[in-house]
């Protein structure tokens, strides 16, 4: 394997700068005397802050939702509050059934039958009589009697009776 040295580069490929090849062949630059003024750097400006804004659509649909929950959060202490009445209201009722049945048991203890025939044959009243005696008899076989169910559907019942009311309304004036 042949190696192909360039000349100058004395092994390694990158060339000599002062190398006197290159100094005939190109046009050497002088070196100024002063270094140029140095540019001041522009200064960076500062991005704009964008302002925060709310779309009036984004703000309507908040305040809607907003007033939504707290519609439903209303309902449901409304629910809440109905709810413990209709329990206080049937333990109300629970004790006044009770009440009655004890008021119901004593009133009927109290009823002497001895006493009340005692005071009806004070006022002139007597036991019926043989003749006074009437028996009904109720002969005739039992039968049942099975309803029609109406089964036109709730358009056509409500139909109906506006067009009845029409017709009455109708009538009135002829």
């Amino acid at each position: 394997m042949a190696t192909n040295k360039l000349p100058e580069t004395e092994g390694s490929v990158a060339y000599q700068v002062y190398s006197t090849q290159y100094r005939g062949s190109a046009a050497v630059q002088p070196i100024p005397a002063a270094l140029p003024e140095e540019k001041a750097a522009p200064k960076k400006q500062k991005a704009p802050k964008a302002k925060l804004t709310i779309a009036p659509f984004a703000a309507i649909g908040l305040g809607v939702v907003v007033f939504l929950l707290a519609m439903v959060i209303y309902g449901y202490v409304q629910l809440y509050e109905a709810t413990n009445r209709a329990g206080d209201l049937r333990k109300e009722l629970t004790a006044a059934q009770s009440e009655n049945t004890k008021l119901r048991s004593a009133y009927e203890s109290k009823i002497d039958l001895d006493q009340i025939e005692i005071k009806a044959k004070e006022l002139g009243m007597s036991l019926p009589s043989v003749k006074q005696t009437v028996y009904v008899n109720v002969a005739g076989a039992d039968k049942a009697e099975v309803l029609k169910v109406d089964e036109r559907g709730f358009f056509r019942k409500a139909f109906d009776a506006v067009a009845n009311s029409f017709e009455g309304i109708l009538e009135y004036f002829r």
